[in-house]
């Protein structure tokens, strides 16, 4: 039931305070990283475990735990959630603190538990409030978490060397922090219990966290042994061979893990599409944008910035997001959840687009990165508004923990690509940072912009009008798909 506008103010003051939490921690580590090799002897394809584990756990169990928030009460499972990310957290300041390897990579497999979070608070926010305030809170709440990354990458440095170069004083930091949010989840928020129905279907959920992991795996070997191999190959196929067995088996179920004709219907599915295609294209260009910025103008292309000026224009692109974060409220007031996306897409094709085919300039990038953080800001603020929107009450949780399922499937999928696109027209015999040429890059650039397309295409043709707020207009989306 619907809260006062003071109480629901403290519910988004507090999830505020938490979600800063989570980005500042997802930001935080990232500079740090090379000390950890180092203190740790460390190579650097062992380290690749230090992110690749929490993004691998992230995706088998956010779809679990956020359908046990729609059927145990939101903040039960937050509880557990943030909990098991402070407890993480210890571990990873005591894997630095006895130097070992194996128990940082303990806490950082238990930090899979953050993605948790940001569905389980929207579900909140929606069961806790309505119309344009739930809008604008969540709004809210995705932008706080591009604000935390942001203060986290940008001071993590300046307190490793605050603290006299001791890693161990550094990361201690996190638990501290954390703890905060532990706090708060258990005395201050709110629970909400939706009244889904308390069956879990745990084949279900098996079936689909086989596919997430031979799908998230498949793209990794992609990036890492190449198409040559074999084994990237068969892990997606197998990915998809699970996927289709899992499909059939939940739609005979009559309580299943996903309701799969609900959520693949025209009102939600199209989400869904645009989600894994902006997941893509943010966390995949982020690496060869990087590396372009930092390439040497007499080279024949690139800017050659140095880190403070790659980091200046890294957080401008953040800035826009955040902005576009604010506005979405606003935006979807004027305008059809249809239009905003679209917009969002076309936004973001045209930066990638312009960028490709302008030579370098000031103007070139600062358009660039206007009109990148602007689309992909839209495009992430607005998805999240509307799925739980146009999920029924009882689904909401799992609904949007799908979302940033879909979005950690693109962001392989991106990665994994663009890794290979550069390679094309590269020079043999030449130092690395001559070998990509502007073709390689050209390529990353065309095929974003064919990714935000595709999203433009799927939310223009397919996203339908329909609004889901009761278990029968679901049962309604049902019976038109069978």
């Amino acid at each position: 039931m619907p809260i006062t506008k003071r109480d629901s103010f403290l519910l988004v003051l507090t999830i505020i305070v938490i979600e800063f939490v989570s980005g500042y921690l997802q930001g935080f580590y990232e500079p740090l990283l090379p000390k950890f090799a180092s203190l740790l002897d460390i190579d650097a394809s062992n380290l690749s475990l230090f992110n690749v584990l929490p993004t691998a756990v992230g995706a088998l169990f956010v779809p679990f735990f956020t359908r046990l928030g729609d059927i145990r009460g939101y903040r039960k499972i937050l509880r557990v959630a943030i909990t098991v990310v402070f407890l993480a957290s210890i571990a990873v300041w005591a894997g630095v603190v006895f130097e070992s390897w194996l128990l940082v990579l303990l806490g950082r497999t238990f930090f899979g538990a953050v993605p948790v979070w940001l569905p389980l608070h929207i579900a909140l926010v929606h069961a806790k409030t309505v119309g344009e305030r739930a809008t604008k809170a969540v709004s809210a709440i995705v932008a706080t978490i591009t604000v935390g990354t942001v203060f986290g990458t940008a001071t993590s440095g300046p307190i490793y060397e605050a603290f006299g170069q001791s890693l161990a004083a550094t990361v201690s930091l996190i638990p501290a922090l954390t703890f905060v949010a532990v706090l708060l989840v258990l005395f201050v928020m709110p629970e909400f219990v939706s009244g889904a129905h308390p069956h879990i279907d745990k084949l279900g959920f098996l079936l689909l966290a086989v596919v997430m992991f031979l799908a998230i795996f498949g793209f990794v070997e992609v990036v890492e042994g190449g198409l040559a191999t074999g084994i990237g190959a068969f892990l997606l196929v197998a990915a998809v061979g699970v996927g289709v067995v899992w499909f059939r088996y939940e739609k005979r179920q009559e309580h299943p893990a996903i309701n799969v004709r609900l959520l693949l219907s025209r009102s939600i599915a199209p989400l869904y599409v645009g989600a894994i295609c902006m997941g893509a294209v943010f966390f995949g260009f982020l690496s060869p944008i990087a590396t372009y910025l930092a390439h040497r103008p007499e080279h024949g292309f690139g800017f050659g910035f140095e880190p403070i000026y790659q980091s200046v224009a890294q957080t401008a692109i953040l800035f826009c997001t955040v902005v576009a974060a604010v506005l979405v409220p606003f935006v979807l007031r004027r305008l059809s959840p249809r239009a905003a996306l679209a917009a969002g897409f076309a936004l973001g094709a045209a930066g990638f687009v312009q960028f490709a085919l302008i030579p370098d300039s000031g103007p070139q990038l600062v358009t660039f990165i206007v009109l990148i953080g602007l689309g992909i800001g839209i495009i992430n603020a607005a998805i999240p508004v509307l799925i739980p929107e146009r999920a029924p009450q009882d689904q909401r949780g799992i609904a949007t923990g799908l979302y940033n399922s879909s979005q950690t499937l693109g962001g392989a999928l991106g990665g994994g690509l663009f890794l290979s696109l550069l390679k094309i027209g590269s020079l043999e015999g030449v130092d690395a940072e001559s070998a990509i040429t502007k073709v390689g890059y050209n390529w990353v650039w065309f095929t974003c912009a064919a990714f935000l397309l595709i999203g433009f295409v799927v939310v223009v043709a397919f996203l339908g009008k329909e609004r889901v707020v009761s278990g029968s207009i679901a049962r309604e989306f049902a019976s038109r798909d069978q």
